[in-house]
């Protein structure tokens, strides 16, 4: 058994490790609610873009535009990948990389060509070894920025209307709450327009007057969609990485307390045993002397 000393010092470091959880949690709640009410403005304007464009596209005929028109055999895909540059949030990012690896296990081989691009730290440095790198995209998941995000999206929707990509994927955690947090592999080109709400429901088409023409317009619309699309995602990865930390460090700190006891118990075991040795042997030495 350890000396009750040693017992002292270790509950003096678990102490000390629980104030750092304390502060890391409460830290992690108080960005949740900013990144919370960001999403979900940024959410909300990403679906009445959607909206709009699935709208712009039937005026236009959009079935038919090669931009929306899912491409037969398609042998090139595009994967951007979203993940936090820190740790210490639970599965948060561990479990879109099991998700990323096994999407790849069953779908990398039919593509001749498969590059990503990464926002976040933890995702590129898990996946590079595996793909084919684009970029990475650094200090873009921390506070995300709807210029950086905007930039992203017009060059992914370029490389796809120059024909480079026929598939782009969008990997990401999808925030149900803060203690839900579930992966995905979503497409977001060719834009899947049955589901995509309507942006007005109940509202004639047929009575909408547009300039420049659909047909026009539809690309610069997609373009920005994939953009608003992008940063609603970041916007999202954000909360569920501060949700996430947030579960993690309150386990973490249940944890310690539950430690915290085990040691002081142990303890008390030490110090009674080492006062019932200091007996013994006082008492040992006074018969000694008789």
């Amino acid at each position: 058994m350890a000396h009750f000393r040693e017992y002292n010092a270790k509950i003096r470091q678990l102490q000390n490790m629980r104030r750092v959880t304390l502060a890391m949690k409460m830290l992690s709640t108080t960005k949740l609610a900013h990144a919370q009410g960001a999403m979900e403005r940024a959410q909300a304007f990403e679906r009445e873009w959607s909206g709009l464009v699935r709208q712009v596209a039937g005026l236009g005929g959009g079935g038919r535009d090669p931009l929306l028109k899912p491409r037969e055999s398609p042998e090139s895909a595009f994967v951007l990948m979203l993940t936090s540059d820190m740790g210490l949030c639970g599965g948060f990012n561990n479990n879109l990389v099991r998700t990323v690896n096994a999407w790849l296990a069953e779908n990398g081989g039919k593509y001749r060509i498969l590059r990503f691009s990464f926002c976040g730290r933890k995702g590129y440095q898990a996946v590079r070894p595996r793909v084919e790198v684009r970029s990475h995209y650094e200090d873009s998941v921390r506070r995300p920025d709807f210029r950086l995000a905007a930039r992203i999206g017009r060059e992914i929707f370029e490389t796809y209307a120059e024909g480079k990509y026929d598939e782009v994927y969008l990997a990401r955690n999808r925030y149900f709450g803060p203690m839900w947090q579930e992966p995905v592999i979503e497409r977001i080109l060719p834009v899947d327009l049955d589901a995509v709400p309507p942006a007005e429901e109940g509202k004639p088409a047929s009575f909408v007057l547009m300039e420049p023409p659909p047909e026009q317009l539809l690309p610069h619309l997609l373009s920005r969609h994939v953009g608003h699309r992008i940063f609603a995602a970041l916007l999202e990865n954000s909360s569920g990485e501060h949700a996430a930390r947030m579960a993690a460090m309150d386990s973490a700190s249940k944890n310690i307390d539950a430690l915290c006891g085990t040691y002081t118990l142990l303890r008390n075991r030490a110090r009674q045993a080492s006062i019932t040795t200091e007996l013994i042997e006082v008492v040992s030495g006074a018969e000694a002397l008789r």
